[in-house]
């Protein structure tokens, strides 16, 4: 994988600004106990959101979704987007021109601003029946991705538009199952993918930040991406993890490094900071 040639995809999860906004456990556990949710999987936030819709907001999952924004999202703290040896500053310092996120916040966008470069955002559409209804996608215009010029894809939606945000179990299990019927149609006329987003994410190598190798929405996501891609033309791929918190984690490791290995991703074992700090120093770039 090459970053500094651009032949890459960052690809980030929760775990990127889990500095800054709650992971999803966390936020779980939370609502589950203000709002008396009365099962045991009470760190499952899609789980405890469709309670929460289904209890509080008599199944109008939008209104929820703009209850939910202004509770945990408009008043973050943002991360230092000009310190290169932190994820969001090292990333949009390189030459990229897409950038692929399933959080819900701004910051890859805002990081990019504030390194000069002229940054576009746009949202996946699985919640309207017609993608051409909702906000007017940038890839709508004659909009090419480029190093000075990038995009930023929002799988799961974003803040600014909250109906568009996958939050409770019903929304993941319509996200995914519009997603598994546009793999078979190539995502022509896509509402979930575009087909720029979705045919560099099937040839470029993927830099996973942030993710859970063993979340079932990653692995969904994952193969569904990568479906019938030829053994021969199958990129590698780096995902960047911290150590498994398990009952032997020497064996959990060993694991995980087998298993994904043969999905073609090198698993580095560090923090997101970490990652970024040992990436800056490798490129020349400022450790301090």
């Amino acid at each position: 994988m090459n970053l500094q040639a651009g032949d890459c995809v960052p690809f980030l999860g929760a775990g990127a600004c889990a500095e800054h906004i709650p992971l999803g456990a966390k936020l779980a556990r939370d609502w589950a106990e203000l709002k008396g949710y009365p099962f045991k999987d009470t760190d499952n936030l899609p789980r405890v959101m469709q309670y929460v819709a289904t209890t509080d907001f008599g199944g109008d999952a939008t209104s929820l979704k703009q209850h939910f924004v202004s509770e945990q999202l408009k008043s973050v703290t943002s991360p230092d987007f000009r310190d290169p040896t932190k994820i969001y500053g090292l990333l949009a310092g390189l030459g990229l021109p897409l950038y692929v996120t399933t959080n819900y916040d701004d910051f890859m966008y805002l990081a990019l601003q504030q390194s000069r470069k002229r940054p576009q955002q746009d949202h996946s559409r699985w919640y309207v029946a017609d993608a051409a209804a909702g906000p007017r996608s940038p890839l709508a215009d004659p909009y090419s991705p480029s190093p000075d010029d990038p995009l930023v894809f929002h799988l799961h939606g974003r803040y600014k538009v909250p109906q568009s945000l996958v939050l409770t179990e019903d929304d993941y299990i319509e996200y995914l199952v519009q997603l598994a019927g546009e793999s078979r149609r190539e995502a022509a006329a896509a509402s979930v993918l575009p087909p720029y987003v979705y045919g560099q994410l099937r040839s470029k190598p993927l830099l996973f930040v942030g993710y859970s190798l063993r979340d079932w929405t990653f692995l969904v996501l994952f193969r569904m991406l990568l479906h019938g891609i030829p053994d021969t033309q199958r990129r590698n791929h780096v995902s960047v993890q911290i150590d498994p918190r398990e009952r032997a984690p020497r064996r959990a490791r060993d694991y995980l490094e087998q298993y994904f290995r043969s999905q073609r991703i090198q698993i580095f074992w560090d923090s997101a900071s970490e990652f970024a700090r040992k990436v800056n120093c490798r490129i020349g770039g400022s450790t301090t």
